[in-house]
């Protein structure tokens, strides 16, 4: 008992030791280009998870121990610095320039943080400030032109319209190839289901989040960076960072915003106030009044209004730092009577209970509500589906309280009016973690996440309603939980004086269930907006879960902090595939060497010029499962009223258990290059891909009672090349220039369908073996040898006839010189680009800061419906085209169904983001700084489309239908006025 009491006291003692030989360290960043002070710095005690970020001015206060020797400064763009502690109370440091970021550390999964130098793939960073002064809804949208290898596209200018993330090309047919999403180790939810029946329009719930709440992004494309997530990640893995609390006692940021919408362009129509007589043109109407046009554009579209209010905490109290933001977010529709509000709450508290123990814990509540239009046949289409359709000469407002009809064309007016389309959504994103670090260099990490959401939509067309006089009432509801538990182990420890060991093991388990009821109802009783008012008509109601859990080994060596050679192998096992093909086995390789640190290089003179010359490889393997469901693999039934009873009918697709994760193979090799002590940096990435075991529906035999079988039969091909060039073209104390310029392309293939040709949405968009996914396939013109249009006996264009041989269109002609045999089809057109890329300038001079960021999408083409339309329909620009005797009667009835004449090319340049702001410094001791701005969005596009916007989708979200423009929201031009307080 005595010696235990005495080493107690022994024990005591030393650690009352070195408390009492604790020292509080100050100092000041600053850039050694400028001399300018450098807010947000990130400053760790070397070895330990002990750190605090520089103030406003750059300057910043730390407590360490006695035997704590060397501090770390890291910033984004700067070059990370080590400086040893001494006896020094003061430590100033200037961070010199890293246009490439090669010193920044970042997360290549499951919570493994490593400095860019030593990772074999391509990474990209994007900082807090390119987010939040985006003048985006959603983070997905503040990511256009962001990133090379990625294209981003807004499919809708919906308030809150679907983005599509693609990075490296697409890499499946039947499921998405959108990325998986984590955020702040929460595998969260982006996925977009349309409750109700509007024709397409969805959303990502990534537009739940509020980006003044996000501290920075990374993206991982490579399957070699991803193969440590496995079964989820080979379409890529968007990680995201969300605040923390700094270590200053109290910092409060108050950000208010008003902003205003509109069109940038509107559809052609037909303005030309005449008739048909028979085969004359005449200015008055069968009774004899005169005729008028109207451009119903004017009742559909509107100047929209958005306000928002973002407010935020951080706090430190000791060792505990908290960090709250509260935001409220309202913006109008351009379309009238459209709308999308959004209001969050996080929370987030880290706190070192020990100096071997810290635990975070996170939450983030939003709330949001939506008002929408809808555009489907069910109802006769919506508001620009009539515009499309509709003869122009009527005034679509009532009289005495009524609406004109228009036979089975919806009258927008009456639409606007009294339609009502909701959708509300509730979400709830949590996390816990646990970090130990009980000896050096060893640290454990737990992390459990949580991700809930609940949205109902709801649709109410009245009783007498003009295309719908029954009424019509539909509800959805969607419920989906999603938990994430993951433990990771990481030991880092030196062989001896050259070589550095880094060895990472971890266990994932996710879990993932989703409910969905949905109901439609008509013969409505008058007043009443609820289902349970009329005969349900239709109605679902389906739960499903799975699980997937995962093991994986990592080890990296550094070889005179120069050579650095990892290898990893993850296992997964998911619910979704049967026992026999439910172990999948995921490798990755890969190698990085920093020339440039070795001697010879330093002091040759190409050293003097290009100061870093990083050569980079890896390979690795990754798989998706977004193609199937939970339970797809078995042949479930469908249920059916028979005689007030329920019965069950053999469904059309039959089950599978031997199908399997679709995989991708990817090597990559790259180089990073750095000039002039940092001034100009350039990244160059070569990446192919092939991806295997890819599922289709393959076609059964008519014995077997069903249409259909999912099976793994198909290849893909991705590959391609990327470019990011950064230059700080002036570094001065009161001026500063910095450029970015990213280029990428991707070729694609599809290869391995059975009976060469899978079509999907109306038809026109293809899987066809030997062509990128998506292609257009459809009719096209007959053409004369010389390539002009070989017309009929009436003068008018015609759809090229023939047969096919090896699945080619073969054309043939008649003793008349005319097409003759059946209508083909071919390629049409591609909606995949050549290239995609963008230029952003930031300058800043004295207190003044200015942003501008063009996107270019290049070598791609569009499918306009809008034009087939407008082309044959009384109230478009083809009708106007005839009347004036520009062309002959009855042409644009003749190109209706030759699709090719509607395939337009989509190439864009548009100004995405353009920002102005002025930071002014109060000298009150209550605030630090006072920023106004003004953003614009969009603002102009230069391309040669017809319709109102080249970069909308008609089918949302959807893989393989892309370039599809029919009835669009065009994305509005948006120009917001802010002022940023910060106390």
């Amino acid at each position: 008992m005595m010696k235990k009491t005495l080493l107690l006291m022994v024990l005591v003692g030393f650690a009352m030791n070195l408390l009492a030989q604790e020292k509080k360290i100050t100092g000041v960043v600053t850039g050694s280009s400028d001399g300018n002070t450098l807010p947000g710095v990130n400053i760790v005690v070397k070895g330990t998870s002990v750190g605090t970020v520089t103030d406003l001015d750059g300057n910043y206060s730390i407590t360490v121990d006695a035997q704590d020797e060397i501090l770390i400064f890291s910033f984004i763009g700067m070059k990370t610095r080590e400086e040893k502690i001494a006896s020094r109370n003061v430590v100033n440091v200037e961070l010199s320039q890293d246009a490439l970021g090669l010193d920044e550390v970042v997360v290549t999964g499951a919570g493994a943080l490593t400095k860019k130098k030593q990772l074999g793939n391509a990474i990209s960073t994007i900082p807090a400030l390119d987010i939040q002064e985006s003048g985006a809804v959603s983070v997905g949208g503040a990511l256009s032109g962001k990133l090379a290898g990625a294209q981003v596209m807004q499919n809708s200018g919906g308030p809150a319209g679907g983005i599509s993330v693609r990075l490296r090309g697409a890499s499946t047919v039947l499921g998405s190839s959108d990325p998986l999403y984590i955020i702040d180790g929460v595998v969260v939810n982006n996925e977009s289901r349309e409750l109700i029946n509007l024709g397409g329009y969805t959303q990502n719930r990534l537009v739940d989040i509020e980006p003044q709440d996000i501290e920075r992004v990374e993206v991982i494309k490579g399957a070699a960076a991803a193969a440590i997530y496995g079964s989820r990640a080979s379409n890529g893995v968007v990680q995201i960072w969300t605040k923390r609390g700094s270590s200053k006692e109290t910092t409060v940021n108050f950000i208010s915003s008003i902003s205003v919408s509109e069109v940038r362009k509107k559809l052609p129509y037909n303005n030309v106030e005449m008739v048909w007589d028979g085969d004359v043109a005449v200015d008055h109407n069968p009774d004899g009044s005169k005729v008028q046009r109207n451009d119903y554009q004017d009742l559909i579209f509107r100047t929209a209004v958005g306000t928002k209010n973002y407010l935020s905490l951080s706090k430190a109290v000791g060792d505990t730092k908290y960090f709250f933001s509260a935001s409220h977010f309202n913006n109008e529709g351009v379309v009238d009577n459209t709308s999308f509000q959004r209001t969050t709450a996080r929370l987030r508290i880290d706190d070192q209970i020990y100096p071997w123990l810290n635990v975070s814990v996170g939450t983030n509540v939003s709330y949001n509500e939506s008002s929408d239009q809808f555009n489907n046949e069910d109802f006769n289409y919506g508001l620009l589906t009539s515009f499309l359709f509709a003869d122009n000469t009527t005034d679509m407002h009532p009289t005495a309280g009524v609406y004109p009809g228009f036979g089975w064309i919806t009258n927008i007016q009456e639409a606007i009016d009294q339609v009502k389309a909701k959708q509300v959504n509730k979400r709830v994103i949590s996390d816990f973690k646990l970090r130990l670090t009980p000896f050096k260099g060893f640290s454990l990490d737990y992390s459990f996440g949580y991700d809930y959401s609940n949205s109902i939509a709801t649709l109410y067309v009245p009783v007498g309603f003009n295309t719908t006089p029954q009424g019509v009432a539909q509800r959805g509801s969607m419920d989906e939980i999603k938990m994430n538990n993951d433990i990771n182990a990481r030991y880092m420890f030196a062989i001896n004086d050259d070589i550095v060991s880094t060895t990472s093991a971890g266990y994932s388990l996710q879990y993932d269930r989703y409910e969905r009821l949905s109901l439609s109802a008509e013969g409505l009783i008058p007043t009443v907006e609820s289902t349970n008012a009329g005969t349900v008509t239709g109605r679902t109601d389906y739960a499903a879960e799975k699980s997937i859990r995962g093991y994986y080994f990592q080890q990296t060596f550094g070889i005179y902090d120069k050579l650095f050679l990892t290898g990893a192998i993850r296992v997964d096992e998911s619910s979704v595939f049967g026992n026999d093909e439910r172990r999948q086995t995921y490798p990755k390789l890969s190698a990085s060497y920093v020339v440039s640190d070795n001697d010879f290089w330093k002091n040759s003179k190409i050293g003097n010029v290009l100061n870093t010359f990083k050569v980079r490889s890896s390979w690795g393997r990754a798989g998706n499962m977004t193609a199937i469901d939970a339970y797809d693999r078995y042949t479930n039934y469908n249920t059916v009223a028979i005689n007030g009873a329920t019965g069950l009918v053999k469904p059309s697709v039959l089950g599978n258990e031997n199908i399997k994760p679709e995989r991708q193979t990817e090597y990559e090799v790259g180089t990073d290059l750095e000039f002039f002590k940092g001034k100009f940096g350039l990244e160059l990435t070569y990446y192919h891909q092939d991806i295997d075991d890819l599922l289709l529906n393959r076609t059964l035999a008519s014995s077997t009672g069903a249409d259909f079988r999912v099976e793994n039969v198909g290849t893909m091909s991705n590959r391609g090349f990327e470019l990011l060039f950064r230059a700080n073209l002036i570094q001065k104390k009161s001026f500063s220039w910095d450029l970015t310029a990213t280029y990428s392309t991707n070729e694609n293939e599809v290869n391995g369908i059975e009976g060469d040709l899978i079509t999907y949405a109306w038809g026109e968009s293809a899987a066809k073996n030997g062509n990128p996914l998506g292609v257009f396939y459809g009719y096209y013109y007959a053409r004369n040898a010389d390539g002009s249009l070989l017309l009929d006996a009436n003068g008018l264009p015609q759809r090229e006839k023939g047969g096919y041989e090896n699945n080619e269109a073969v054309s043939e002609r008649g003793s008349d010189g005319q097409p003759t045999g059946e209508n083909l089809k071919k390629v049409i057109g591609d909606p995949n680009p050549d290239f995609i890329a963008s230029l952003t300038n930031e300058m800043r001079y004295k207190n003044w800061s200015f942003r501008a960021q063009f996107d270019a999408v290049q070598g791609f083409d569009v499918i306009s419906w809008d034009k087939r339309i407008l082309n044959r329909f009384p109230g478009g620009d083809g009708e106007a085209k005839e009347l004036l005797g520009k062309r002959p009667k009855g042409w644009g009835k003749a190109e209706y169904n030759i699709y090719e004449s509607f395939v337009e090319d989509g190439s864009f340049i548009k100004l995405r983001e353009v920002s102005l702001g002025y930071n002014y410094k109060p000298k009150v001791d209550w605030c630090e700084s006072i920023k106004f701005s003004i953003t614009g969005r969009n603002l102009f596009s230069i391309d040669s489309y017809y319709g109102m916007d080249p970069e909308v989708n008609r089918e949302g979200q959807s893989n393989v239908v892309r370039g599809n423009d029919m009835a669009s929201v065009p994305i509005p031009r948006t120009i917001t006025f802010g002022v940023n307080v910060k106390f």
